[in-house]
């Protein structure tokens, strides 16, 4: 695990959460943290600690081969198409992205659903607290408005009944429904 977040520190420096001045790796911390929490196996929380590198950083698949076949995959999992360095159609709009990661959900192993949902669960309780300070303000930040938003949020909670026995989806359900009703 180690090897994984001297990689991510490195990969994510000096990038920061949408809208503040926190480093990246809170977010990679966060995700490590909730997996940790589930027993996850060692794997699951190399992959969710690099979940972001292929999205995020001009990292390729092969800089991640050094962590294992089954780590790659997870990451792949992970990754929306269109949204990685070596896509050849960068940055396909946000409900296309998001669309394909509620399909993807629907047939996911255990482990990637956990990765997945750490990763949504660290975003969620991320947009509850700026909420409290600054506000409606808060979906500016955003490539969708609140209504896509809790859209998004509302279908991966009910699209992932292998992994809503986990302390992870009892957070996130609460927290959708405490931002979104």
């Amino acid at each position: 695990m180690r090897k994984a977040l001297e990689f991510a520190f490195k990969a994510h420096e000096g990038q920061h959460r949408k809208g503040g001045n926190i480093p990246y790796i809170v977010h990679i911390l966060d995700v490590m943290k909730y997996l940790l929490y589930e027993n996850a196996p060692k794997e699951v929380i190399i992959a969710g600690i690099l979940h972001d590198v292929l999205e995020d950083t001009d990292y390729k698949k092969e800089d991640l081969n050094q962590f294992g076949e089954e780590v790659v995959k997870l990451i792949e999992f992970c990754s929306e198409p269109g949204n990685t360095v070596d896509a050849t159609n960068m940055k396909e709009t946000w409900k296309q992205r998001k669309e394909h990661s509620i399909k993807i959900l629907k047939t996911a192993t255990r482990n990637q659903a956990l990765i997945l949902l750490a990763d949504k669960l660290s975003n969620i309780t991320a947009i509850q607290e700026d909420l409290l300070v600054i506000g409606d303000e808060l979906w500016d930040r955003f490539n969708a408005n609140k209504e896509d938003i809790a859209w998004y949020y509302r279908e991966i909670l009910n699209n992932r009944d292998i992994v809503n026995d986990t302390r992870m989806y009892k957070l996130f359900k609460e927290r959708v429904e405490e931002i979104f009703g």
